[in-house]
């Protein structure tokens, strides 16, 4: 074939665009001909391509209902609701089904009232009109209305859904108002606790509990989160007592047990565990892909390697896009795993390294956004806020920026305020607030006896380096100023003249991108003599190791 013939067929190929809508339109074309599994991969990538869509969201949502993965479906569901517009009212119709198939009426009863209160006339009024009958025949009697009652669950599934997703300031907030409001709701209580534990505010977590148990000694969710908050509060003896007494409880309603298995799991009484997530796992009413994840997770632990391979070869079946099973199973393939007395954690993901290898995790200077939602991390991160030493402290306090959202700005503006913090700490809160673009007000560092100093300098740089037109070499400039102040601590130099410094700043800056600029130059910018500039320059050259392109100057 000849090169003019080559090149006008390629001339010729059509570029297609693998974007949401051609995802969409294969998803809904697999769903119309009930091959739910293909329509959910499809679904699964309008997703990724496009997160804030509500329409893509709700088809995900009816394809894993169809699959009769209800959790999964809520998730999405209640993330529409909740994250993108509360008043698309079919989703509480959707809702109102799935929490039915799941066994849950009250529930049910409670978001078919509200999609018939929110949209009398809408798509779906008679059939969830014939929802209501079947749920009040289960119920053996008439609808409730929507009361105070059913706005207390609505406040409470709220609160819950912040706590999956990490925003555990949001969460206790809502909960606040919640205990104040309905002093008796205990569940609203126990996951307050839970709030207050995430954030490291541990005795106001254990009074919580105390109170609960005052009043109802064998409340299981309460003797559960202590049992957690003593272990890890390395309050042994205590724990132990209470985690003897749970072994030996075997509870009737479903996510008792559930909660009471995943705990002592947690805790590492896998044994026990194992029993539990057996008889769960018969029972066939919870969210089985977690269920059969979690009951393999016993079996590894407890050495069962066949009973772990069958539960992840299910869990394979029920969620054949994820990634989970797969791993777990080539890891049981290799014979020195069954030999070194590895125990897995139950988790319903990846382990963290694998997640970094696989996703490459801060390729565009952030974390992918599961990771940032992840309750785990998020309740490290405010845990070493509260509790670490200074090194752990400084450390979390330099990630922050990779987390950027309100809870984390909160925490560090408490930081701020802390009067139990050391300064130096708080001078690098600061910086990070700025990094992350945050404003701040005057009365926020008032407690910071020598903050003065050390703003002056970021002031002379927003002002002699706004000129030069290129935000990266401010940002840079931040960069250089708090990577010396975390070298130099404690032994931090006294500021007498801040323009001197920011000059220092600036021509190491300039001098890291090759711009060559002369030391004379830069002292008259900055209205201070050559030699405080050199003088500066040599000690954040010592401090943080640069190596300047010209020292000809």
């Amino acid at each position: 074939m000849s090169k003019t013939n080559q090149t006008h067929k390629q001339n010729n190929i059509i570029a297609v665009p693998f974007d949401a809508d051609f995802f969409f339109e294969r998803g809904l074309r697999h769903m119309k001909r009930s091959n739910f599994q293909r329509a959910l991969k499809y679904f699964q990538r309008c997703v990724q391509c496009d997160p804030h869509q509500p329409k893509y969201m709700i088809h995900l949502a009816a394809v894993y209902a169809e699959l009769e993965q209800y959790e999964q479906s809520n998730h999405w569901l209640f993330k529409v609701i909740n994250e993108v517009d509360k008043d698309i009212h079919e989703c509480y119709y959707y809702l109102a089904n799935n929490f039915a198939h799941m066994g849950e009426m009250e529930q049910a009863e409670h978001y078919v009232l509200k999609y018939l209160k929110q949209d009398p006339d809408g798509v779906y009024s008679e059939e969830a009109e014939e929802l209501l009958d079947y749920i009040c025949f289960e119920l053996e009697r008439a609808p409730k209305e929507l009361d105070e009652e059913y706005r207390m669950i609505e406040q409470h599934e709220q609160a819950r859904f912040c706590l999956e997703q990490g925003r555990f300031v949001e969460a206790a907030k809502i909960l606040e108002e919640m205990v104040e409001t309905y002093p008796s709701f205990l569940a609203a209580r126990n996951n307050l606790a839970l709030s207050y534990y995430y954030l490291g505010e541990w005795d106001k977590a254990l009074a919580v509990i105390d109170n609960i148990l005052e009043e109802e000694p064998c409340n299981l969710h309460a003797l559960c989160n202590l049992a957690v908050f003593l272990t890890h509060q390395d309050e042994h003896e205590r724990a132990q007592t209470i985690i003897n007494g749970l072994k030996k409880v075997l509870p009737i309603h479903p996510d008792h047990h559930y909660k009471l298995a995943t705990t002592l799991g947690i805790l590492g009484e896998d044994e026990r565990a194992y029993e539990l997530f057996t008889i769960l796992s018969r029972r066939g009413l919870q969210d089985e892909v977690i269920l059969y994840h979690y009951l393999a997770v016993a079996a590894f632990n407890t050495k069962r390697w066949e009973t772990a391979e069958a539960a992840w070869k299910k869990v394979q079946k029920l969620d054949p896009q994820g990634e989970v099973a797969d791993y777990y199973l080539e890891l049981l393939k290799r014979p020195e795993v069954k030999h070194s007395g590895r125990r897995l954690p139950y988790h319903y993901q990846l382990p963290y390294a694998e997640q970094w290898r696989k996703n490459k995790w801060f390729a565009n200077g952030r974390l992918p956004q599961s990771v940032m939602n992840d309750p785990v991390i998020r309740s490290s991160i405010f845990w070493a806020l509260k509790h670490g030493d200074v090194k752990t402290k400084i450390q979390v306090i330099q990630s922050l920026p990779l987390f950027a959202d309100q809870e984390v700005e909160k925490a560090l503006k408490a930081l701020l305020q802390d009067p139990q913090e050391t300064e130096y700490l708080k001078v690098l809160a600061l910086f990070v607030l700025r990094q992350m673009g945050v404003a701040i007000e005057e009365e926020e560092t008032d407690a910071i006896h020598w903050i003065g100093h050390w703003r002056k300098v970021i002031d002379c740089l927003d002002e002699h380096m706004a000129c030069l037109g290129n935000e990266r070499y401010l940002q840079e400039a931040y960069l250089v100023w708090m990577h010396f102040l975390r070298l130099s601590y404690p032994r931090l130099p006294v500021i007498r003249k801040p323009e001197a410094w920011a000059a220092a700043v600036e021509y190491v800056v300039m001098s890291m991108n090759n711009h060559r600029c002369l030391k004379k130059e830069m002292a008259h910018k900055y209205g201070v003599s050559v030699s405080a500039l050199s003088r500066n320059v040599e000690v954040l050259q010592e401090s943080i190791s640069l190596d300047m392109v010209s020292k000809k100057d």
